[in-house]
């Protein structure tokens, strides 16, 4: 028999990023796609939230260029002193071809573009959860 309450429970994302119509889009998208979201104004903020709530993110969506902390930097602190384990994309505007290969470096599990595909950010996330 299924638990009502496992069914109704909603995914947790952390969402870090610095730009305030990018927060509001990506907020808006995932909302509506049922997922609980929160947003870090940039990389220390969002190692903060996962240090003081290690079991409620199931994923972070990471920007790569914020101010005070970097996705790459936050990548590495997450990897190395909070959590292991929690997948991390990457999504960002810069396409330069290395910046795939610093993603995996650092740590990220995966990487999406800007302008991204609602529906490969979607399928990304619900492989990665």
């Amino acid at each position: 028999m299924c638990n009502k309450k496992n069914i109704m429970t909603k995914i947790n994302i952390l969402v870090a990023e610095d730009n305030q119509m990018n927060q509001l889009l990506i907020k808006t998208i995932l909302e509506n796609n049922n997922y609980n979201v929160f947003i870090a104004e940039n990389g220390l903020i969002a190692c903060e939230e996962l240090k003081k709530n290690m079991n409620v993110y199931s994923i972070v969506l990471m920007d790569i260029m914020m101010p005070i902390m970097n996705g790459y930097e936050a990548s590495e602190e997450i990897r190395k002193n909070i959590d292991a384990n929690i997948p991390i994309i990457a999504v960002t505007a810069d396409v330069t071809s290395n910046v795939k290969e610093k993603c995996k470096e650092v740590g990220m599990n995966d990487y999406i573009s800007k302008p991204y595909s609602l529906d490969l950010l979607l399928k990304m996330i619900l492989s990665y959860i």
